[in-house]
């Protein structure tokens, strides 16, 4: 049965420690706390943080591809100029018949006395921009059929919206560094490998990884013992993970060995599976991973989290004001972070767009350059171009500070 969408699955390392904050102060270890899910105490990254850095970027990416600027004849490059997406001056241009006059793939700019003149002089009404909520409460988002950031991430304007065919949602922990006595480790547990799709190669394939838990964490005697599972070689028979000391145990399945993690396989592009390294994931990593149990598993990841301590200064004096000091967390440097896409595809929706009597709407298909049925590749392709600039542009808060930039480790083009 064909599918309405197609779903890809990214991967993703932290380079600089990641904080996406809950927007108050809280009182506890540290002031400014991180976004957690509920029910496992885990931090994340929201879809709509992944969601609204993606769309910015991708605009930017956009416009930088098309760059043009005004001639001294002050014509403009109108193909180009329509993609800037991020900050498109709203010019008044010379019109033949209600229909902008282009001349050789070039528009004239209206002047008055050599100065440009805009649609509205009003200073914050003088752009449109197809990123964020737009200008002007979306009003700067152009809203067309062939827009390459309306169409994947959505817009909303007085007389029309549209969803978004892209769907982003949240970016979870799958390996999370620590210290030990053997160096770094990158700890997971069963229930964070069941839910990315994660499955040990060959034929010993585990279809309940509660299983699996259960022989991490046993009750003798009222007494809870709690284990750890590696398959390196560089581990030995007990770990300190911080300041918690494990034993290891060794676990088979159907009375046969896991086989080594680098061999493990994880989802892709529509739950196809692959080795994970094929999905970027880098080897060194993979020998070096530990599994504890699903109740472990989150103290150890928050009693690991960097934590920052911070000050205000007094700009007459040079030094710290008094008050000021404040505290912050943040996802730790090298942790594998997992997040999904849906691509819709485009041929299922209509964009509805001013009719040229400028008083009704008309529906109009999405245009892109694919070939039929593969229009949602031109939205995967756009998306990736923003996912590639939050390796150097970062996600989340404290961006100033050293912190934010994410490597996607799977994208559809690494040269973008």
């Amino acid at each position: 049965m064909k599918q309405p969408f197609h779903r890809k699955k990214y991967y993703a390392l932290t380079l600089d420690p990641v904080h996406v904050g809950t927007g108050g102060y809280s009182l506890g270890r540290v002031d400014n706390t991180i976004t957690r899910e509920p029910g496992t105490n885990l931090p994340k990254i929201p879809g709509s943080s992944l969601n609204g850095v993606t769309r910015a970027y991708t605009a930017m990416a956009i416009q930088s591809e098309n760059h043009t600027e005004i001639g001294p004849d002050f014509k403009i490059d109108y193909n180009k100029y329509r993609n800037w997406k991020y900050r498109r001056p709203r010019y008044q241009f010379v019109k033949d018949k209600d229909r902008i006059k282009i001349e050789s793939g070039k528009a004239i700019v209206v002047t008055t006395n050599s100065k440009l003149q805009f649609k509205d002089e009003k200073d914050k009404a003088t752009y449109y921009s197809c990123a964020g909520k737009g200008a002007d409460d979306g009003e700067g988002h152009c809203g067309q059929p062939d827009c390459p950031v309306c169409v994947a991430f959505g817009f909303s304007k007085s007389d029309s919206s549209f969803q978004g065919l892209a769907q982003f949602f949240d970016g979870r922990i799958l390996f999370f560094p620590v210290h030990s006595m053997v160096g770094p480790v990158w700890v997971t547990s069963p229930s964070v490998l069941e839910s990315a799709g994660i499955k040990p190669s060959g034929n010993n394939q585990i279809n309940d990884w509660s299983k699996f838990n259960d022989e991490l964490s046993k009750t003798k005697d009222k007494k809870k013992e709690e284990y750890f599972h590696t398959t390196s070689s560089q581990v030995n028979d007990h770990l300190n993970l911080g300041w918690i000391y494990l034993p290891k145990k060794d676990i088979k399945i159907e009375e046969k060995d896991i086989p080594n993690s680098e061999s493990w396989l994880g989802e892709g592009e529509d739950s196809i599976s692959k080795n994970l390294t094929d999905l970027g994931i880098s080897s060194r990593i993979l020998e070096r991973l530990v599994i504890v149990s699903d109740s472990l598993f989150p103290r150890i990841v928050n009693d690991n989290l960097e934590v920052r301590t911070s000050v205000a200064i007094d700009p007459a004096t040079g030094a710290a004001e008094d008050g000021a000091l404040f505290t912050y967390e943040a996802i730790p440097r090298a942790t594998i972070i997992w997040f999904e896409v849906v691509y819709n595809k485009p041929e299922y929706f209509h964009i509805k767009v001013p009719a040229t009597n400028g008083t009704d709407l008309i529906d109009k298909e999405i245009k892109h350059e694919k070939e039929n049925g593969n229009g949602w590749t031109w939205i995967m392709d756009n998306v990736e171009k923003g996912l590639s600039l939050i390796e150097h542009l970062g996600i989340g808060g404290m961006g100033t500070r050293g912190m934010g930039r994410v490597r996607i480790l799977n994208k559809e083009n690494t040269e973008q």
